[in-house]
């Protein structure tokens, strides 16, 4: 293995970074579209790296004679090893094709195939999923092969910002869709991420109250018409022994600024989200769906602001996670799902309100709620220690005389269209720390 060989490793490496498929947005859109041209959604991973490295090398090879000369020693290495598979013989026939070298020259009919699905070039970004997929579909039946091997290449893993960075697609896909994503990425599925991702396109611009202020600037005449009180007799006096009025005498006048915001004390906030059977559990356009995804946001907009959050997530039983700075162990609450009927902890309200008073409670449920008046006395002691507002999803099932009990805890709001929830739950939390939301939400 000599040096050239490894500048083309190197080069080769740096180009999936910085063209292809560079970012783990773009990564997994190649991984959705080759999942979709798979029998097998296992392989995405291993596709994406055949499709990228085509990709990578293609471009490479336009760049300069020497690149040219580095690309295809690197492609002929690959050729003379002795585990070659027919997809591996494949796509080195294609590329003799494609790129018209010497590479060896492969019969298959899906050499072909592949040079129809570049027949436009790898340039256009747009094309590319639609190319993975086709690529995906044309070399299953041959997979595995040398090509392929290891994780996908993007700048976030190399950076190791893998885990952190938002995937924008993820509210067009179901949760194992998504989970499946991310394990052709190499990360861990994570039905959490999967809300987190989507509320990046619910925004809440905070705009914090200010104040303004006056203060004396220079000496200006004063006049009759200016009222008494602001006539400087002492400056003027030190400039002429007589006042004449307009002529000799002063005032100061004022000038207005903003002031810097003082810290504004937040409460903190307890979201009590139902999981129970009704609910319907994690599917898009589902109640957990909208109540998780609104939670969510509203647990960010307030630990963004400073406070401190706790969560329960409740069926006949529940989970909980008392006040905490770390998010992550609240989010990781709020997508529970017990898939059982709905009967409220009221004990375990009382307790988290108890140890908060002023707190924020946001409890989210559709309603058919089994234990309502056992736990009466309890939710109406939590009540008491802060601002309790519930959101009661299904209108089909409103009982005016529950309608009545529950409005004495508090501020109620009856969901009639599942798609006005979010937007209900982030105005509540921007009137409680001081922002001013603008949604976007599918």
């Amino acid at each position: 293995m000599g040096p050239t060989y490894l500048e083309n490793l190197f080069d080769h490496l740096i180009v999936h970074y910085i063209f292809c498929p560079r970012s783990l947005e773009t990564a997994g859109t190649l991984a959705l579209a080759a999942a979709k041209g798979l029998r097998d959604p296992e392989k995405a991973r291993c596709m994406v790296n055949i499709f990228s490295d085509i990709v990578v090398d293609s471009f490479r090879l336009e760049r300069s004679a020497e690149d040219e000369e580095k690309v295809l020693l690197g492609w002929k290495r690959l050729a003379a090893r002795p585990e070659v598979s027919s997809t591996d013989r494949i796509v080195l026939g294609f590329l003799r094709e494609f790129w018209g070298t010497n590479l060896p020259r492969c019969s298959r009919p899906e050499v072909e195939l592949l040079g129809r699905v570049f027949s436009l070039g790898i340039r256009d970004r747009s094309l590319w999923p639609r190319q993975c997929q086709q690529t995906a579909r044309i070399l299953e039946p041959f997979l595995p092969g040398v090509l392929g091997r290891g994780r996908i290449r993007t700048a976030e893993s190399l950076f190791g910002n893998a885990e952190g960075s938002p995937l924008t697609f993820a509210s067009d896909l179901e949760p194992a869709a998504y989970q499946q994503t991310l394990s052709a990425l190499g990360l861990r599925p994570d039905l959490a991420r999967w809300y987190r991702d989507q509320s990046y396109s619910i925004e809440i611009r905070p705009t914090r109250k200010t104040r303004t202020g006056s203060y004396p600037s220079g000496p200006t005449k004063w006049r009759l018409t200016d009222p008494c009180s602001e006539l400087d007799v002492a400056y003027s006096l030190s400039l002429s022994p007589r006042l004449i009025p307009g002529v000799t005498t002063y005032k100061r006048e004022q000038e207005t600024s903003l002031m810097a915001p003082g810290q504004e004390i937040v409460p903190d906030l307890l979201v009590v989200l139902d999981s129970s059977r009704s609910m319907e559990g994690h599917t898009l356009g589902t109640k957990t769906h909208k109540a998780t995804l609104a939670a969510f946001k509203a647990c960010q907009f307030a630990h963004s602001r400073g406070a401190e959050v706790a969560a329960i997530s409740f069926s006949e039983k529940y989970r909980a996670v008392s006040w905490t700075r770390d998010l992550g162990s609240v989010e990781d609450v709020l997508v529970e799902f017990f898939c059982m009927r709905t009967s409220l902890p009221g004990e375990a309200i009382l307790n988290l309100a108890g140890q908060r008073p002023g707190c924020l409670i946001l409890c989210i449920t559709d309603t058919h709620i089994q234990n309502l008046y056992q736990e009466w006395d309890n939710l109406l002691a939590a009540s008491k220690f802060g601002e309790f507002v519930l959101f009661c999803i299904d209108q089909a099932y409103r009982d005016k005389h529950v309608e009545e009990s529950l409005a004495s805890l508090g501020k109620v709001y009856y969901i009639n269209r599942l798609e006005d929830l979010i937007s209900l739950v982030v105005e509540t939390a921007k009137r409680a720390y001081g922002g001013e939301s603008f949604i976007s939400s599918k």
